[in-house]
């Protein structure tokens, strides 16, 4: 059996896949972010300012190292979003849903954005909410192409403002793996 850091750690300096939207960071002057992350993107072949606040598929490498991770965009292509958390809303329920495939299964992941980081896995994609991200709930992909479901934030007033950061396993029975873009949102009271 493998263990997955040191599949991350094979895979640092090569070309790897990574689903998300970039963003600005606030108040600086071109530097940019991987959506609901704290890591960094820089690029010399695309000009990150452009793609900002749009879904891509990028290829990227680690120039970083694997506790900190700095990610050199090599190409990005435009695609659609994969995963969608709804508001957390203390004690309320919201809808949020997997894009994919009719009979495909998904898996969705639930972390703090602090749990953020950056394992690298091949053709599957990179996981990016911690390896200890929990697990929130599993199903199939229906004849509209979503799995759809609803989630309860607990009613726990200590986490007002922390933000959570979500992230989909979807299984194809003939392609195999792929990991989702990455979602977040900050936990409210109403």
């Amino acid at each position: 059996m493998y263990s997955p850091l040191l599949v991350g750690g094979s895979l640092l300096a090569q070309t790897q896949t990574v689903r998300g939207k970039i963003e600005d960071v606030r108040q600086t002057h071109g530097k940019f972010v991987l959506d609901c992350t704290n890591i960094p993107l820089t690029s010399k072949a695309v000009v990150l300012k452009n793609l900002v606040g749009k879904q891509q598929i990028l290829q990227v490498v680690n120039t970083g190292t694997a506790k900190s991770p700095v990610l050199e965009v090599k190409s990005a292509k435009e695609t659609t979003k994969i995963f969608d958390m709804g508001n957390l809303k203390l004690g309320k329920s919201a809808r949020w849903e997997v894009n994919s495939t009719p009979g495909n299964t998904a898996l969705v992941f639930l972390n703090a954005k602090s749990r953020t980081g950056y394992l690298p896995l091949g053709g599957m994609g990179t996981w990016l909410i911690g390896l200890d991200a929990q697990f929130v709930t599993a199903g199939v992909v229906n004849r509209h192409g979503q799995f759809e479901f609803n989630f309860t934030m607990p009613n726990l007033p200590k986490l007002i403002g922390t933000t959570f950061v979500g992230q989909a396993v979807v299984v194809n029975k003939s392609r195999g793996i792929q990991l989702s873009n990455t979602d977040c949102k900050d936990v409210r009271s109403r």
